[in-house]
């Protein structure tokens, strides 16, 4: 295997016999196999735009695929094999109409030279057949004939649209599509194609990924507030209850919210764990009583923390890791999640809540959770709760009292490194306002950093997705400030990087032209010397220092 999109690469380079993550070799290689084939289907599907004949349920399809491919959602290679089988049957239907348009229209048929991808055929190969095949198709091939430097930012490219193909299907579940979204997945997917890319080439597809990326997270902040109410600034306690419970850890609230509802007298408690912490915020979700508590911290910390849960487990969204068998039998995924051996949830239908009576079954049989943490957090400032502090921040910063926003958002990983994050937010001046978004916060959660003129300098926006309210807050805050553009603004960016949506991070920000983003723990691997040098001279990208001199720096904006 070859794989290194995620910041815990081994040795910060890549996982070649097994991931960190616990993906074997076999899942790698048909994630690579699935890749190949979306990529063929995007040979046609980016050319058939012109005729109107790529579906709705085409471009879900990709999405739903690409976000299989997200670090830590997948590990069944039995989804893998189906999702490499729909790809080349969509190929090839697409591949007909669009045949058929094209000499319709032009009167000859279409020549073009077919790269592999596109023409390669599928027989009802076997999963071992096609783990085979995906060894030969992966980033390694690509290396033999491409230039290394190109190579590198294309992937990067490829992660982003992971991303992006993520958020799309978060926003689905919400009953939001954007036709723009859509194409760039088909669009962005087919121009890896070409092998005679440039960095200039590739610099412009980077820029707009991170646009619609911001897009797309913002879209999901929105359709969530409208369903679920305009979160509020919440305490949410960290100790347990005497009642059986069930933990549910993601970022989907539509699945918070059914198992909240089907929950309610059954003597059953409901924690939440991870990101999906900010669930507690939405007055929707409020209302549910037995919402008690958070339990645990951000997603590493799982095979710590679950086995003394004693209820069962539900993973919504990304971060499952390879479950030990002290919780495995009460381990339950949905969603894109997947884990051989794990029961998955389906779908629901339309108008209708999953079914998690088997959940509540097995929590009505358990013991209490086992104590873990004690104390509180207040999350919920997402965007309306940020706009009513913007006038307060404005006049802490005219009268120097904040000289400075930073922006600590993210994800938590394994890293011994990322202490880090936990040193840094604690020694920040104290006229430093810290913002954050994703479970980075995990590291300094529940240190007091107290007030500026009654304004909290701890704000957290809750998951990662709301990383667009933070933006949005900062465009408010601009135009309050009178400041002629965003980037003059008195804040600086750390960001924790983990995977494929936080990268998408980066990316809005160089899209947003904000100079000085730091990036840690470890820069991504698929960064090269020369791309480094490429985006630190336009970009002002750098990796974290110090402590005492990255404080130093952010604080001076540098």
């Amino acid at each position: 295997m070859f794989c290194y999109h995620c910041q815990e690469a081994k040795k910060n380079k890549v996982c070649d016999t097994a991931g960190i993550c616990g993906k074997k070799a076999n899942v790698s290689s048909l994630q690579d196999m699935l890749m190949f084939s979306l990529k063929g289907l995007s040979f046609y599907t980016d050319r058939a735009e012109e005729f109107n004949l790529v579906t709705n349920k085409t471009s879900r399809f990709l999405a739903k695929a690409l976000f299989s491919m997200v670090t830590n959602v997948n590990f069944s290679p039995a989804d893998f094999v189906s999702m490499i089988e729909e790809a080349v049957t969509r190929r090839n239907s697409v591949r007909k109409q669009f045949m058929a348009a094209y000499q319709l229209r032009n009167g000859e048929e279409f020549n073009q030279p077919l790269p592999e991808e596109a023409e390669w055929q599928y027989s009802e190969l076997s999963e071992d057949e096609l783990t085979e095949k995906g060894a030969t198709v992966g980033v390694e091939r690509d290396m033999e004939r491409l230039d290394e430097d190109v190579l590198n930012l294309q992937e990067c490219l490829l992660y982003a649209v992971k991303g992006l193909g993520a958020l799309a299907i978060h926003n689905l579940e919400l009953n939001i599509e954007d036709d723009e979204q859509y194409r760039f997945l088909h669009q962005a997917l087919n121009f890896t194609l070409n092998k005679n890319n440039t960095f200039d080439d590739i610099l412009p597809m980077l820029d707009k990924s991170g646009t619609l990326g911001l897009s797309a997270m913002g879209q999901l902040e929105l359709a969530n507030n409208n369903k679920f109410g305009d979160p509020v600034p919440t305490t949410v306690y960290l100790d347990t209850q005497d009642n059986p419970g069930i933990l549910i850890s993601g970022h989907d609230l539509q699945d918070i919210e059914d198992l909240l509802e089907q929950t309610v007298g059954t003597g059953v408690d409901v924690y939440t764990h991870g990101e999906a912490i900010s669930a507690h915020a939405y007055p929707a979700l409020k209302k549910y009583f037995n919402l008690v508590a958070n339990y645990g911290g951000a997603w590493q910390s799982q095979k710590t923390e679950f086995p003394k849960f004693n209820g069962p487990i539900l993973v919504t969204t990304n971060s499952i890791q390879q479950p030990k068998k002290t919780y495995q039998e009460k381990l339950f995924s949905t969603g894109m999640v997947g884990w051989p051996d794990v029961p998955h949830i389906s779908d629901r239908k339309p108008g209708q809540r999953k079914d998690f009576s088997n959940i509540i079954e097995i929590a009505k049989q358990s013991e209490a959770p086992a104590p873990l943490n004690e104390g509180k957090i207040t999350t919920g400032f997402g965007i309306k709760a940020l706009t009513d502090l913007t006038e307060g921040i404005a006049a802490a910063i005219k009268a120097n009292k904040i000289k400075r926003i930073i922006v600590m958002a993210g994800t938590d990983g394994r890293h011994k490194e990322r202490k880090y994050y936990t040193e840094l937010a604690e020694a920040l001046p104290k006229d430093a306002l810290i913002m954050t978004a994703g479970d980075t916060k995990y590291r300094f959660y529940q240190h007091d950093f107290g007030l500026i003129d009654n304004i909290p300098r701890f704000l957290d926006a809750g998951q990662s997705n709301d990383f667009s309210a933070i933006i949005k807050f900062l465009k408010h805050l601009q135009k309050t400030l009178d400041l002629e553009t965003l980037n003059i603004l008195p804040v600086s960016f750390d960001i924790a990087w983990y995977e494929q949506k936080t990268i998408l991070m980066m990316l809005a920000l160089f899209a947003l032209d904000f100079k000085n983003i730091r990036i840690g723990p470890t820069l991504p691997p698929f960064f090269t010397p020369n791309i480094l040098e490429l985006l630190a001279n336009k970009y002002g990208l750098k990796g974290i220092d110090t402590v005492e001199n990255d404080i130093e720096a952010l604080m001076a904006g540098n």
